[in-house]
């Protein structure tokens, strides 16, 4: 299928760019603008991530996975092998690659000032985690990074 041309999402605290990644999903560099910090979500294509976290001049050191489904999480650990520095590879379920961080409901990390509350959503496939993203001062807008959930 054809991918629709999404726009960067561009809020006070965070962007959000938009890669399409093989036939009808999407990969997201989520970038804190205060630190230029970035982590992707499901980077099954590597080398469009490094070259987009490249262009973009930021500091990729997280990967958000939402499920282990190949057309997902199928490109993790082609990703850290490229990637030369350590990155911290979140995930529910244990199938996925280059995981060395497990997070379950209500687990809470950050991404520079960013914080990030993950969500399990098991109706898709066990493990599978959603991730809610808000600004450090918990004030402005925030972005749900879903993978393959329906959201009624």
């Amino acid at each position: 299928g054809m991918h629709s041309t999404l726009e960067d999402v561009k809020l006070e605290s965070m962007q959000v760019k938009i890669l399409p990644a093989l036939q009808d999903n999407y990969m997201y560099l989520i970038v804190d603008n205060k630190t230029r910090e970035a982590a992707v979500v499901d980077p099954v294509d590597p080398e469009l991530v490094i070259k987009t976290v490249q262009e973009a001049n930021v500091t990729l050191n997280k990967v958000l996975t939402t499920h282990h489904h190949w057309d997902h999480a199928g490109g993790n650990e082609k990703l850290v092998k490229l990637w030369e520095k350590e990155l911290e590879v979140y995930g529910g379920d244990d199938r996925i690659g280059a995981l060395n961080k497990m997070v379950r409901q209500d687990d809470s990390f950050t991404i520079g000032s960013l914080n990030v509350r993950c969500l399990s959503t098991p109706c898709h496939t066990t493990g599978h985690i959603c991730y809610h993203v808000t600004a450090g001062d918990g004030k402005s807008e925030g972005a749900v990074f879903t993978g393959d959930t329906s959201i009624p």
